[in-house]
């Protein structure tokens, strides 16, 4: 859903190269609709059935090409992925499973970046899932911010301004590690490997693992 997100992913499950012919690269079908329903607006005005009806939409079509594992790349739009029916959801990869798995594994504490509907629907920060509690919210005011951020790499702003929100956000918070729990913010995190600065801002985000598992065969 997230033309700019979306695209990144794809780039980074074929960047970079890892010397395989290129026939035994993985087969990869991408579904960009840049028209679906702005997801933090549909949550927010209760418009949750035109995105699920989108992104089922989006789901059947993929498998209807072929494809046998959908990531959906948009955290947000996670809010209605389990009204999916079970034939669809099943086929599905949780980019929220991924994040709640990596923080069990790491157990340190980690700022929540993501956009205000995945914050106000607690799609990371509810449920059963004991990793929730190493995730540290931001205020309102700082998520605000960041949602005029992740909305200015919508509109193609360069990823690597993104670093002065966090040179200020984590030593306020206390923090070292983030979540880039927005797929905007793929765009950032690859920036900053790009530029030699993910050692100084370690990060979790969900599409460079899926991005590694569909690489090396587990997707």
């Amino acid at each position: 859903m997230g033309p700019l997100a979306s695209t990144e992913l794809l780039r980074s499950v074929y960047l970079p190269a890892d010397g395989r012919p290129e026939q035994e690269s993985p087969r990869v079908l991408l579904w960009s609709d840049p028209a679906v329903v702005d997801r933090t607006e549909a949550i927010g005005t209760g418009r949750l059935e035109a995105l699920r009806e989108a992104v089922e939409r989006a789901v059947r079509g993929l498998v209807a090409a072929g494809a046998e594992r959908v990531v959906v790349a948009c955290v947000t739009a996670h809010r209605v992925l389990g009204d999916l029916p079970p034939d669809l959801l099943g086929r599905c990869v949780s980019l929220v499973d991924v994040v709640h798995a990596e923080l069990a594994r790491t157990a340190r504490p980690h700022l929540l970046l993501c956009t205000e509907g995945t914050a106000r629907a607690g799609l990371l920060t509810t449920g059963p899932h004991d990793a929730v509690r190493h995730l540290v919210p931001l205020s309102p005011d700082d998520q605000q911010a960041l949602h005029r951020e992740v909305y200015r790499l919508k509109a193609g702003g360069d990823p690597l301004h993104t670093v002065a929100f966090l040179r200020a956000a984590l030593p306020r918070y206390g923090v070292r590690h983030f979540v880039a729990a927005c797929t905007e913010l793929h765009l950032v995190t690859q920036a900053l490997t790009a530029a030699g600065l993910s050692a100084e801002f370690p990060a979790i985000d969900p599409l460079a693992v899926v991005a590694g598992r569909i690489k090396n065969g587990e997707l």
